[in-house]
């Protein structure tokens, strides 16, 4: 075999193997870099060794020689760096020291040379072996035992040198010497080279698909044990959905996977779901967050606080859900506004959302040129039945009255109490000729007072048992028209309040209009 080719084929792999390295460590792992480097040192040894006969002897065996040694140190420390362990820097620095005192000691004795050249490049390439067996039995892969067999080989060549050197009568009359010595320790060394480089690469592809698959593992983990409902929406159709999310939505596990996402979804909040996950397919919906009703087959619709973001999967986009059950707090959202907006005895809008409905009509009145009109009721004798029989039959009394109010008028009007016995009533949409207007407000105001004139049946639960009393009890109403923004809405309940005094002052039970010129007229 011609040793000088062998020569250029190892180099040509070398440099081939410490570029493709040396490309791989700079994007992804920058651990291999000592590998590169490893190789770079070896092609510049073999290259030293070609360059004899161009440069002195001395040059060549110590410069070559010890960058093959360097080669094989730093392979050692990317299998530090590999398995993460602290490098022993004797085991790295002694090898070159020694290697620059032997080609000094032993320059003019090729033999001597080459038997401890040989014995300290085996050893450096046993301890290799023991480190890559303890790697190995860490984690087992295929990289590791080819990178092992290139070793084991390296170190078999070398023993094979040392025994011949020694007890075999051969020798060595010059580096490119095409002898049963020489031919198989570089036919050996390229065959080395290249498993070498093959078995780190495996290794770190290796390495790299065992910590993903341990990602996946975490963070399906996490996902299996969340305490929200979390799915994948692919297409419209449900593609996962972990525990919770079955639990929440009452399914047995792994049943939801192939269900469309609108058979889950409300029809009534479909359109605002279907809107929200388009947005996060072309990537503008990852900070929407919204509540949304849902159908669950064991709690019928609930509320659900719905957010995600887009991923990749199985190389396609789709949406990553995130759904929390947020009934509970619907719920006390909606009783805590209850407690804002509502009277508590009667569940009457209150004052405060009276003044917004009120502000509300006037802007109608203004835009579709249209009238309204606000009544204001004040009980008569009301005191009489809580001085008689106690705040609690007054409390039955208030209730029945606003039920009876309620009852009187359409359902875009509004009945409120402002408190103790007094209740006002919007109505809104009632034509846009005044005179008309009027009439209709009239003919709803007598309603009411009509209402409100029938007995009451009150049934009263005593410490012992129940007492029915009857009670009669009218309604003093004062009414006032309008349309637009003027008056303010505190005038015209000023208004109406006073139209109401004035009803009161003329007799009770009956209603007063306020008139422009502020004079009530009685009807």
């Amino acid at each position: 075999m011609h040793l000088p080719t062998m020569f250029a084929m190892i180099m040509m792999a070398s440099a081939v193997m410490a570029a493709s390295i040396a490309i791989v460590a700079h994007h992804k792992h920058a651990d291999l870099q000592a590998w590169a480097w490893g190789l770079g040192a070896q092609l510049g040894g073999y290259g030293f060794m070609v360059m004899r006969p161009l440069m002195p002897e001395w040059l060549s065996i110590i410069a070559g020689n010890g960058l093959l040694s360097m080669s094989l140190a730093l392979y050692t420390l990317g299998l530090y760096r590999f398995s993460g362990l602290t490098p022993n820097r004797y085991a790295l620095h002694l090898p070159l020291w020694l290697m620059l005192g032997i080609n000094l000691v032993f320059l003019g004795d090729v033999n001597a040379r080459s038997v401890l050249h040989s014995a300290l490049y085996g050893w450096q390439a046993c301890f290799m072996l023991v480190l890559l067996r303890r790697l190995h039995g860490e984690s087992q892969m295929r990289g590791s035992l080819l990178l092992g067999i290139g070793i084991g080989l390296f170190v078999l060549v070398m023993a094979f040198r040392l025994v011949a050197l020694t007890v075999g009568g051969m020798t060595v009359l010059a580096y490119n010497e095409s002898t049963l010595l020489q031919v198989p320790t570089f036919l050996i060394s390229l065959t080395s080279t290249m498993m070498l480089a093959v078995g780190i690469l495996m290794m770190t592809q290796e390495r790299a698909e065992q910590q993903l698959a341990l990602s996946e593992a975490h963070y399906r983990q996490l996902v299996d044990t969340a305490t929200i409902g979390i799915c994948i929406v692919q297409a419209g159709t449900v593609r996962y959905a972990n525990p919770r999310m079955h639990q929440l939505f009452g399914y047995a596990p792994d049943s939801l996977r192939g269900t469309p996402i609108q058979n889950l979804v409300s029809a009534e909040d479909w359109p605002l779901v279907l809107r929200n996950h388009q947005l996060r397919l072309a990537g503008q919906g990852d900070d929407l967050k919204y509540p949304a009703r849902m159908h669950t087959r064991h709690a019928g619709i609930r509320w659900f606080e719905v957010s995600g973001v887009r991923i990749q999967w199985q190389n396609k986009e789709v949406t990553l859900n995130y759904l929390d059950d947020i009934t509970q707090r619907r719920e006390m959202e909606e009783t805590v506004q209850g407690l804002a907006y509502l009277d508590p005895l009667t569940k009457l809008p209150n004052r405060r959302l009276l003044m917004d409905r009120l502000g509300q009509a006037q802007l109608s009145t203004l835009r579709n040129g249209t009238w309204a009109a606000v009544v204001f009721l004040d009980l008569d004798r009301f005191k009489l039945l809580n001085d008689i029989h106690g705040h609690h039959a007054g409390d039955l009394l208030l209730k029945e009255v606003a039920q009876r109010l309620v009852n009187c008028v359409r359902a875009i009007d509004t009945v409120a109490r402002l408190g103790g016995d007094e209740f006002v009533v919007l109505l809104t949409d009632l034509g846009s000729n005044s005179a008309t207007a009027q009439q209709a407000a009239q003919q709803v105001s007598q309603k009411m007072l009509a209402a409100l004139a029938q007995p009451y049946q009150l049934i009263l639960d005593g410490s012992c048992d129940q007492m029915e009393i009857e009670h009669e009890c009218s309604a003093s109403a004062g009414l006032v028209l309008f349309a637009g923004t003027t008056p303010p809405v505190e005038t015209l309940l000023e208004q109406a309040d006073a139209a109401m005094y004035a009803a009161k002052k003329a007799g009770r039970n009956q209603l007063s209009f306020h008139t422009v010129d502020s004079q009530p007229a009685h009807v």
